[in-house]
């Protein structure tokens, strides 16, 4: 698995629950999961999401399915590895606290219905350029986005992150720990910032 594949799929999930977890609602749900980079190439898979610090994304890239879970109480990200390993990334801050080096300005650009869901669109612009700008399609009813787009500091789109099949209801524990007979593996390289 590589380690492009592993981050992607973290900054990803990091990306989408980082913004949600303002919302005051604790959804649960799962989703078909749709992402789109900046060359139009797309990836699929399932995303759960069970209140908004459990996250479990199963991301398939070139044949690879890669399963991160991102766990916002404890701080810290898994990527399980199909021979019964993973590799943990402990965040170097608190999701729930503001991060100056993130700070931004929200602004209200209207309403959209997204795959079924009446969506509020917040725009989210970095002080600092070249982080860009996210925009975010929230659902009042789900309790979270269901699409998020960020472009570079150019204005260009890097990736487009939609739900789509929402299903909503309770979300099993399981999904969100390390499975059973699985072996930590440690990093082989370093994440800037973590």
């Amino acid at each position: 698995m590589s380690k492009r594949i592993i981050l992607i799929g973290l900054i990803l999930v990091l990306a989408v629950s980082c913004f949600s977890i303002v919302l005051a609602k604790a959804p649960e749900f799962s989703a078909d999961v749709v992402i789109t980079d900046a060359k139009g190439k797309t990836s699929q898979g399932k995303v759960y999401v069970k209140g908004t610090e459990k996250i479990r994304q199963e991301l398939t890239v070139n044949g690879e399915t890669n399963i991160t879970i991102l766990r916002l109480d404890k701080k810290v990200g898994w990527t399980l590895l199909p021979d019964k390993q993973y590799m943990e990334i402990k965040m170097p801050f608190d999701p729930n606290q503001p991060n100056p080096e993130f700070e931004y300005e929200t602004a209200e650009l209207g309403q959209e219905t997204i795959n079924g869901y009446p969506c509020k669109i917040v725009q989210y612009t970095y002080k600092n350029k070249k982080y860009g700008v996210l925009k975010q399609w929230v659902s009042d009813k789900l309790g979270y986005s269901v699409k998020v787009e960020s472009k570079d500091a150019k204005g260009k789109t890097i990736s487009i992150i939609e739900y789509k099949n929402i299903k909503e209801g309770k979300q099993p524990d399981s999904l969100f720990e390390i499975p059973s007979g699985y072996q930590k593996l440690d990093l082989p390289f370093k994440i800037p910032g973590m």
